[in-house]
């Protein structure tokens, strides 16, 4: 803590506490001699009285003396600081302005954005800045140490300033800021955060950057956090619009899951969903108070004419501070009915082994709801038959499933082998007709994912066990609750294997032994195959010998299939709908050989024209930020064409205004190494006491009037306890 005097020199005017004292000396009275009979306990009464009276004319020389010292200090106006040295306004700064960009600076109260307030406070500190200062001006979006700019030019620069769905941690552009203070030759250093304070624009488990630098300022850099958050958050937000898949098939109706959220007073809102540009529905919603409610829509019957679906669900009918979090944005595609193979040795009633894969993908439409379009389009063959299959006529195929089949040929399996690796689907199930010579054979091994041993003892039945990876797509939508139900699924039967290299274990038996194998090949485009090591299939005497499992009566088997279908065409996964900064990848198809994909925005900005991949199935799009739809035409020789889409969201954090707390600005910049202010107001406040320091003057002045008043006390009572010695005395 340092002390400063505006008026150095007056301060000698404490002496003047002296006064008193010599005053006290030159005109002290000798004292007259009287004669008078000797009375000594009189005598005696007279000196206790004296001893008495000069230590209490002792502290009324003491008030007086500090009457006169505190009078000279406060004309010469002391003060305390503890941030910086004494400055005026027309000291050269190196003045440092670090603007929070992120949406949550988006929220407008009286007519104004947190980020408009911040702009106009810099906009009146640079007016009050002198010509010869630095003037840094940091986007908290934007990487790198920015030029020093003089106030005009930096006024330029905070006029151009925007609001971004994608930020950098606040973190990095402090440090921004102090490493261009720290290079300055000005006399004066500062910077100024001005933010919401909101949580998601920090990264809160590390101190900001560059505090290492500051130490290379002798007079110090003075770090002001500005609070520009509103008092009361009043938000309605969209929080999701999710379709119930990112690839439909044709015919086939879509679920779009909405929320809306309101923080502050209950409201009802009305939810709008747009489809392709054109409005589908909206319905009021009743949103409580810091509360949430859903709301569902359901598209019409999708034409597969119309591949890509984009669209979007709004709020009306509600009056909001946030205007970003008002819609949320969402892409779907739509496909064709998949055509899948099953071959098998057995198909006949009772000894079906294709009767439950194909119940599982198509159903009978006599058992469906009227108008439910088939997801896939299963067809049966037996594996003799296989050999009049020409190779070009499995590229039809999203998936072939060989389950319990004896043996195939040579040339057959050749046949799958390419067909995996120019990017198709192989599912492969193990049952009592196999015979392990044929599946370790020369081609069958460069596609089956393991080497078969033998069969398991019939009389130690076990049951699916562990789920190796809940993250593959054929376990995450279901991975709350499919492990404790594949546990209860009879397996009396399966095959013992050895994984070949490469491949992967996503299921065991509660043994231990695999039974779920997957194998990718990496090709022109990646193949995948599936290795189960008991049937897709069960028979309805427990006692057969081909009864090896119940897994077809269990939905864990339908959960399986459902899913294994999209995983194998290279659909599994697609994720068309996206947070801003994410990498967007969108699946391609390498065969096509598109030259070029042309990315553009719904609103016709942001166009890229990008080259395409040469050795990768999939196109990525490095972090495109602004929100809405987005689409991507791809281009080829001649005339040939293809359009995607994605969709970009803000990032929920940003409406959710959690603030930092003291203790987390503590850890970020440093206890006591920075000054916070709630508001602009409260700014100017603390600035002027970090430069000039905090005036004494007030406090001093109320103290003399305290010494004024007890002086004024023990003079009265000193003359009244003399006065009455004196009386007391005559009338003796």
């Amino acid at each position: 803590m340092d002390i400063s005097l505006l008026h150095a020199g007056l301060a000698g005017g404490a002496a003047l506490a002296a006064l008193p004292v010599i005053l006290h000396l030159f005109m002290k009275q000798t004292p007259k001699r009287i004669v008078f009979p000797a009375l000594r306990l009189i005598r005696e009464r007279q000196k206790r009285s004296r001893k008495k009276l000069k230590v209490k004319n002792w502290l009324l020389l003491i008030a007086r003396m500090a009457i006169l010292a505190l009078m000279a200090l406060a004309l010469a106006r002391p003060s305390f600081f503890s941030k910086g040295k004494l400055g005026a306004d027309d000291v050269p700064t190196a003045l440092a302005l670090v603007f929070d960009t992120s949406l949550s600076m988006g929220y407008k109260e009286h007519d104004k954005t947190r980020l408009d307030e911040a702009k106009d406070w810099a906009y009146e500190t640079l007016k009050k800045t002198p010509d010869s200062s630095q003037v840094f001006v940091i986007d908290s979006s934007q990487p790198g140490v920015p030029p020093p700019l003089s106030p005009a030019s930096a006024r330029k620069q905070i006029e151009g300033l925007a609001l971004r769905a994608t930020y950098r941690p606040l973190n990095a552009a402090v440090g921004q800021a102090y490493s261009a203070v720290v290079e300055s030759d000005r006399p004066r250093h500062e910077v100024y955060v001005l933010t919401d304070l909101a949580r998601s624009a920090w990264k809160t488990d590390s101190a900001v950057e560059g505090l290492d630098k500051l130490q290379k300022i002798k007079n110090g850099v003075n770090t002001y956090v500005v609070r520009l958050a509103p008092k009361d958050v009043r938000d309605i937000a969209v929080t999701e619009a999710e379709p119930s898949a990112s690839v439909a098939t044709q015919g086939d109706t879509i679920e779009i899951r909405a929320k809306i959220r309101s923080q502050g007073a209950a409201v009802t809102p009305v939810a709008e969903f747009f489809l392709d540009g054109v409005p589908k529905d909206k319905k009021p919603v009743a949103v409580p108070a810091n509360g949430e409610t859903e709301v569902k829509f359901v598209t019409p019957k999708l034409d597969p004419r119309v591949p890509l679906h984009q669209g979007f669900v709004r709020f009306s009918g509600a009056i909001d501070s946030l205007a970003f979090d008002d819609t949320r944005y969402f892409t779907f595609k739509v496909e064709a009915a998949r055509k899948v193979l099953v071959i098998a040795d057995l198909l006949t009633e009772g000894a079906n082994d294709a009767e439950f894969i194909a119940d599982a993908l198509d159903p009978d439409p006599a058992t469906l709801p009227p108008g439910t379009p088939r997801a896939c389009k299963v067809t049966r063959i037996r594996a003799r038959d296989l050999t009049d299959r020409d190779r070009e006529a499995f590229k039809d195929y999203s998936c072939i499933f060989v389950n319990n089949v004896s043996e195939l040929k040579e040339e057959d399996w050749g046949k799958l082998n390419a067909y995996v690796r120019e990017g198709g689907g192989l599912t492969v199930g193990l049952g009592d007709r196999c015979t392990a010579g044929n599946y370790n054979g020369p081609n069958a091994s460069q596609v089956v994912p393991a080497k078969l041993e033998r069969k398991s003892n019939p009389e130690k039945p076990t049951t699916f066990g562990k789920v190796n990876d809940f993250t593959h797509p054929l376990f995450t939508r279901y991975a709350q609750n499919i492990e404790a139900d594949l546990s209860q699924v009879p397996v009396r039967r399966y095959w013992h294997v050895v994984p070949s290299e490469g491949a992967r274990v996503l299921l065991s038996y509660a043994d231990g032994s695999p039974a779920l194998l997957e194998r990718t090949l990496k090709g022109e485009k990646t193949g995948r195959v599936l290795l189960w090591t008991t049937p897709l299939a069960r028979r309805s005497d427990p006692k057969a010998d081909a009864a090896w499992n119940e897994f077809p009566m269990a939905w864990p088997f339908l959960a399986a299939l459902v899913e294994t279908v999209p995983y194998m065409a290279g659909a599994t996964g697609e994720r068309l709908n996206y947070t801003a900064g994410d990498n967007v990848i969108l699946a391609v198809d390498p065969t096509r050989r598109f030259k070029n994909y042309f990315v553009r925005h719904q609103e016709g900005k942001n166009a890229e024209r990008l080259t395409a991949p040469v050795t990768n199935d999939s196109l990525v799009i490095e972090a495109p930020t602004p929100p809405g739809q987005w689409t991507v035409t791809a281009t080829g020789p001649e005339t040939e064409k293809e359009e995607m889409g994605f969709s970009i969201n803000p990032p929920l954090g940003e409406s959710e205004f959690v603030p930092l707390e003291k203790g987390d600005l503590d850890h970020l910049f440093g206890k006591d190494k920075y000054v916070f202010a709630d508001d602009t107001k409260a700014l100017a406040e603390r600035v002027k006491d970090v430069r000039f320091g905090r005036e004494l003057f007030p406090w001093i002045m109320a103290l003399i009037l305290i010494v004024v008043t007890l002086e004024n006390l023990l003079a009265n009572k000193f003359h009244r306890e003399s006065g009455a010695k004196v009386a007391a005395g005559a009338a003796a």
